[in-house]
């Protein structure tokens, strides 16, 4: 995604605890076809998965390219820089897509505040956002080391850093409370894609397993659900 038009690549992360894994899972919880605004839609990696599951989906997208290829899978697709898209719905989406967007915005805060008059009542914000207090960027930091990267945490067009501290706060001055979060593990998959195999299956679990007793430390991403206050 990519606020101001430039182009970014991103790819579903179909295995198991990604970020996309547990997006789909908290919107699955609520058992019945939603109203969803997927937020910097991308290619529609999610919501061609979303509309198969019977969800009204709904896109913004900045890139005009990856929007058309997106567009298939939306009932509706805005081509609209991110930063000053007007969000034209009043209540009528259960719930409102993050995936890998607050990062990549100039200001977070204003975006969320405006997309709020969307959400039905009851409705919900899930976002996910790259943990900057990942211990690879501890480490990374002891030796004097902040190297921006092409994707990942530091990634070059990241405009800003969260911890699960700072995300909570931003979402606090939305007035937005936090219901539910989980950590993600560090995509090793998408590194070493041969590691995607069954057989790494008890590695992986076992990464999890860390990242559950050490989230700050361990999470590679936070996934969160909010609500209105």
């Amino acid at each position: 995604m990519g606020a101001g038009g430039e182009v970014h690549i991103y790819q579903l992360k179909h295995f198991k605890y990604s970020s996309h894994y547990w997006i789909l899972r908290f919107l699955d919880q609520a058992n019945r076809p939603l109203s969803i605004l997927d937020i910097g839609s991308a290619d529609g990696y999610l919501g061609a998965i979303l509309k198969e599951k019977g969800h009204r989906v709904v896109g913004v997208e900045s890139n005009p390219s990856r929007a058309a290829i997106a567009s298939p899978h939306y009932d509706r697709m805005h081509v609209a820089d991110i930063e000053t898209f007007e969000f034209p719905y009043a209540e009528q989406f259960d719930r409102i897509l993050f995936a890998d967007v607050l990062e990549h915005l100039r200001d977070p805060s204003a975006v969320l505040k405006r997309s709020l008059k969307c959400l039905s009542k009851n409705g919900e914000v899930i976002l996910s956002v790259p943990n900057v207090a990942n211990i690879a960027v501890r480490l990374g930091l002891l030796f004097g080391r902040f190297n921006y990267q092409r994707r990942g945490i530091l990634d070059q067009t990241h405009l800003h850093f969260y911890t699960i501290s700072t995300i909570h706060q931003l979402l606090g001055e939305c007035d937005l409370r936090v219901v539910k979060y989980v950590g993600t593990p560090i995509p090793i998959q998408l590194v070493m894609p041969v590691t995607d195999r069954p057989v790494f299956s008890p590695f992986h679990e076992l990464h999890y397993m860390m990242l559950r007793a050490w989230k700050s430390l361990m999470a590679y991403q936070f996934v969160l659900c909010a609500v209105p206050l």
